[in-house]
């Protein structure tokens, strides 16, 4: 018979010539037998870790880190902060217990980044770090970067969080500037609120200069009922900046210097074709989210439109009788959006009634009084009063997610005054809709200005 050989146990059975011997294998076969069993196990020991590090990367188990004093002494300094070895930009950092201590990071971020992000919560010295989800909002306008959240469950290992950091590295050092977190608790019932109304203006870019007309728009505001106005600037004139610094000593405005054009190249206009950039319009999405986050514990309401934008009643003589008008009439809305009148500011209408400031730069409201007719079956660029505790994410013209429905206030209770250059430029000055509703607050608005006037302007002394 030819020869064949099995394996059995610790002992070798040869069958030889059909006759059976069993023997004990020699030791170099027993060496080489552990050698493959050996090599086995430290396969699958490897296996197993590598296994166990996917499944701690994939998880991305809570990590914690003592005694790293960096979270009081690197906090940022500027109003965006960019994220280290990334092309992503925080701006703030909101807890928000409205969704079970989700942390909130409005940023704005490349839309065709595939990174991942890392918060790291500070409590006193030690760093808890969780593994972030990165929602980029679609009103982008096709620009490159986008207005983003940056989310985060806060563990519960965390405990009272003060700051955070943001990495693209589960484990590293945190490099980038820690954002001080604010608080946003669910309120309900007829809480108490600091002010009843709030303006949030985004954002002053191009030097602007237009004096007269920015001072008329906040006085506006003050008439109508608003207490504050947060106002996001990149850059403006030197005498703007002389009427901001009064505003704000007085308590009136606050200005965040919104540097977004330090670090992108950002466009002047909503569209690509119109102004091509990396970011839609100064990053006015995100500016806008963070002014309603601010405002979200302490203002009834928060007005969002441009500063040669005002919300006119037609009906009511402030905002607050509109708005208790509304609200009684439809319940259930949490977002007023007001129908968007482009008064033509080349076009006069006063006889030279209210020209009261003509050593002072910049157009005067007053005088202009025809607007253009409303285009039929296109988009109106509406701008808005909300309540911030309902709103999740706001667009420029609309709310894109929040708590509660929306109303299209109709222009018979008011209309959003926006005094401009023309915008159809196939509507002849003929056709235009002379509107006088602005001159039942002339004679507020007249005193305000001149007395803002006389002491800001000592160069442009107003008419007595």
């Amino acid at each position: 018979m030819g020869e064949w050989t099995g394996f059995r146990s610790s002992q070798l059975r040869v069958f030889k010539n059909g006759r059976k011997t069993d023997y004990k294998p020699s030791m170099k076969l027993l060496t080489y037998n552990l050698k493959i069993k050996l090599t086995g196990l430290a396969c699958l020991s490897i296996l197993l870790y590598l296994l166990i590090v996917r499944f701690d990367l994939e998880h991305d188990d809570v990590v914690l880190i003592k005694d790293l004093k960096v979270c009081k002494t690197n906090m940022a300094t500027e109003a965006i902060v960019r994220v280290e070895n990334s092309k992503a930009f925080l701006v703030s950092a909101y807890l928000d217990e409205r969704f079970s201590r989700m942390l909130r990071i409005i940023s704005i971020v490349d839309r065709a980044s595939r990174l991942k992000f890392y918060c790291h919560f500070c409590n006193g010295s030690r760093v808890t770090s969780a593994k972030a989800k990165v929602e980029v909002q679609s009103n982008h306008f096709n620009f490159p970067y986008g207005s983003a959240n940056i989310l985060c469950q806060v563990p519960g290992e965390a405990g009272v969080v003060s700051s955070v950091s943001v990495s693209t590295e589960q484990k590293s050092y945190p490099r980038t500037p820690f954002l001080p977190i604010r608080s946003i608790k669910k309120v309900g019932g007829r809480a108490a609120y600091l002010r009843n109304f709030t303006v949030c203006i985004s954002t002053l870019f191009g030097n602007y200069s237009n004096v007269l007309q920015f001072m008329q728009s906040l006085e506006m505001y003050r008439i109508l009922g608003a207490q504050k106005v947060l106002i996001y600037k990149s850059d403006c004139s030197s005498l703007i900046q002389k009427v901001l610094d009064y505003y704000t000593a007085e308590g009136m405005v606050e200005v965040i210097a919104w540097n977004i054009h330090h670090h992108l190249n950002v466009s002047k206009s909503w569209k690509p074709s119109i102004d091509p950039g990396d970011l839609h319009y100064y990053g006015q999405v995100a500016a806008l989210n963070d002014c309603v986050y601010r405002n979200m514990a302490t203002s009834r309401y928060v007005v969002l439109n441009d500063i040669d934008e005002v919300v006119v009643p037609v009906l009511h003589r402030n905002w607050i009788d509109m708005m208790h008008y509304l609200s009684l009439g439809h319940m259930g809305v949490e977002s007023f959006l007001f129908e968007n009148n482009v008064f033509r500011h080349r076009i006069v209408g006063d006889d030279g009634k209210f020209d009261l400031w003509p050593h002072v730069p910049g157009v005067n409201i007053l005088r202009h009084v025809h607007r253009e007719p409303l285009k039929l079956l296109t988009f109106n660029a509406r701008k808005m009063i909300v309540n911030p505790r309902a709103v999740v994410w706001t667009s420029v013209h609309m709310v894109w997610e929040q708590m509660g429905a929306t109303l299209l206030v109709p222009a018979s209770v008011a209309r959003l005054q926006h005094c401009r250059s023309d915008d159809d430029l196939l509507v002849q000055d003929s056709e235009l809709i002379r509107d006088t509703n602005l001159w039942k607050f002339s004679t507020a608005l007249i005193r305000n200005v001149n007395q803002i006037s006389s002491r800001i302007l000592e160069s442009y002394p107003a008419n007595k």
